[in-house]
């Protein structure tokens, strides 16, 4: 199911957070930020440790910067499988949510073939297509309102969200959900948790996103 955290470079992420992040969300994290002109920065690490991930996250703490914490539904534990997600040498992306989607190779996760089958093959020959308001309206309905992607394009120097309105605005960050850490801890309401029940080993393709 997963949390992203996007963190403008104003904001602060609270510790309380970030602990509680990484209690909840075991199975890897990922961190990018824009570490100067015409290139994203990025860390992973295939399991999830609040002293890796706190280290992470202070070498980056004035920059903008988007945190993903893997909490696994689809595919292995692996280094593969963590994100972020590189689709062009300038776009990185993360995804928060479980994807109607094939999975044609064993043990990668649905996000990994969103990342590789469908949105690596389009924007590699567009990438500016990213910033477009029809296109992301065109992810938002293939992806419906219970995933999100979070972008971040080196080369503008912008990221792009698609469902930020299903998320959460929080002193300054945007949190993809409230479900996947202890948001009574930093004075929030919690959301519902989806149940963890297994997903069948293939989905059919979505019609809107074929290669």
């Amino acid at each position: 199911m997963c949390l992203i955290i996007h963190k403008p470079g104003h904001a602060e992420v609270p510790v309380d957070l970030l602990r509680s992040a990484a209690e909840h969300n075991p199975d890897g994290f990922g961190l990018m930020s824009f570490g100067g002109s015409n290139w994203v920065n990025f860390k992973r690490r295939r399991t999830t440790c609040f002293n890796a991930l706190h280290r992470a996250y202070r070498c980056v703490g004035d920059q903008e910067c988007v945190i993903h914490l893997r909490l696994r539904t689809r595919g292995d534990i692996t280094a593969a499988n963590t994100h972020p997600f590189r689709l062009t040498p300038d776009v990185y992306m993360v995804h928060n949510g479980t994807l109607d989607i094939e999975c044609r190779v064993q043990g990668r996760s649905d996000s990994w073939h969103a990342a590789n089958d469908y949105l690596r093959p389009i924007l590699r020959h567009n990438p500016d297509l990213l910033h477009s308001p029809d296109f992301q309206a065109l992810l938002k309905t293939w992806i419906g309102p219970d995933n999100r992607f979070v972008f971040m394009d080196a080369r503008r120097q912008k990221t792009v969200i698609v469902n930020r309105e299903h998320g959460v605005e929080f002193q300054g960050l945007w949190l993809s959900n409230t479900r996947w850490f202890d948001a009574g801890r930093v004075g929030l309401p919690q959301q519902e948790q989806l149940p963890m029940e297994p997903l069948p080993a293939a989905f059919a393709k979505p019609v809107a996103m074929n290669k």
